[in-house]
């Protein structure tokens, strides 16, 4: 073998020890590096396992404890700290809570007062039974619509209120006297009831006012008072004043509009001439309670002593 070729098989030879220890040395570091990245696996599934507490971690999914489901509704009004508020209504708009009562350009119309502005169903009797009067008389604890040509109430509007239904009771009861707001020469006076065979009877009752002096006072108005048959104003009457009590301690209180009823020829009696009503309405109502009745009385001895509240139960709508 010459030369060259010993040199060229020497070279190989030295390439192929080469090449094996550089192979084994990578092998080494293959390994190494394994070694090192399962290392690394586990500190990290560790660290993660102690960071979850109690979330179960598996190569196909992750699960988690069960969570209580909210319903939708009861999700809307949670808020911080447990503090809820109503849901939001989108209808409002900030605008129709009350329509805008039309007011007349004449400062001097009526129909500017505030009882006619229509707020609810209750405002709306309450002036329809208020127009046609001669004059409205303010007795600060109800209003009466009085004619002067009858020199008597055509109606009287009130409100009872049921906690006061029961409170002083006064029984002292005052003396009848003039309405002091009315014209002279419109006024009704005591004698005139004197020997007619009618009783003064309260539109506004005594007995449902008695809880102050001046409430009680201001019932004795002769603004307040009509001719009622006795037997009708000591007992149907005065019945029916006690259901209303009765009904106001139980809702809270009673919107109470007494109206009088008179017909084409009108029996006068007295010397002023005061007219004499065929019979009389009450209607009840409370808006909060979505409640009304009514009752009619006519002014005429009963036609039996087994006279109830219920006999004069009335459909409403028929109240003029």
């Amino acid at each position: 073998m010459n030369f060259r070729y010993k040199v060229a098989f020497i070279l190989s030879i030295a390439v192929i020890f080469t090449a094996c220890d550089s192979s084994r040395e990578s092998s080494i570091k293959m390994d190494n590096m394994d070694n090192i990245e399962q290392d690394i696996v586990s500190t990290s599934t560790a660290i993660v396992d102690d960071e979850l507490g109690g979330i179960a971690v598996s190569d196909d999914n992750i699960s988690s404890p069960p969570v209580e489901s909210v319903d939708d509704e009861v999700e809307e009004n949670i808020t911080i700290d447990g503090v809820t508020e109503e849901p939001i209504d989108n209808s409002f708009n900030g605008f129709d809570i009350y329509p805008t009562p039309e007011v007349s350009e004449d400062i001097n119309d009526s129909s500017n007062s505030i009882q006619n502005s229509h707020v609810d169903d209750n405002t709306d009797i309450k002036s329809r039974f208020l127009k046609g009067c001669s004059q409205v008389v303010d007795k600060e604890f109800f209003e009466v619509c009085y004619s002067y040509d009858l020199k008597v109430a055509k109606a009287v509007i009130y409100r009872l209120e049921g906690d006061l239904v029961n409170e002083l009771n006064i029984k002292e009861r005052p003396k009848f006297y003039e309405e002091e707001q009315l014209p002279q020469e419109y006024r009704a006076e005591y004698s005139d009831y004197t020997h007619s065979g009618y009783d003064r009877g309260h539109m506004a009752p005594d007995a449902s006012f008695d809880w102050s002096i001046e409430s009680l006072e201001a019932t004795y108005s002769m603004a307040n008072i009509i001719p009622q048959v006795p037997e009708v104003n000591r007992y149907g009457w005065a019945n029916l004043e006690q259901y209303v009590r009765d009904m106001a301690v139980e809702l809270g209180y009673v919107d109470v509009i007494n109206v009088v009823e008179y017909g084409d020829d009108v029996e006068r009696i007295g010397e002023n001439k005061i007219g004499v009503s065929s019979g009389y309405y009450k209607i009840l109502s409370n808006g909060d309670e979505n409640y009304r009745e009514c009752f009619y009385y006519e002014n005429e001895e009963p036609q039996t002593d087994a006279d109830s509240v219920e006999r004069h139960r009335v459909d409403c709508s028929i109240v003029r």
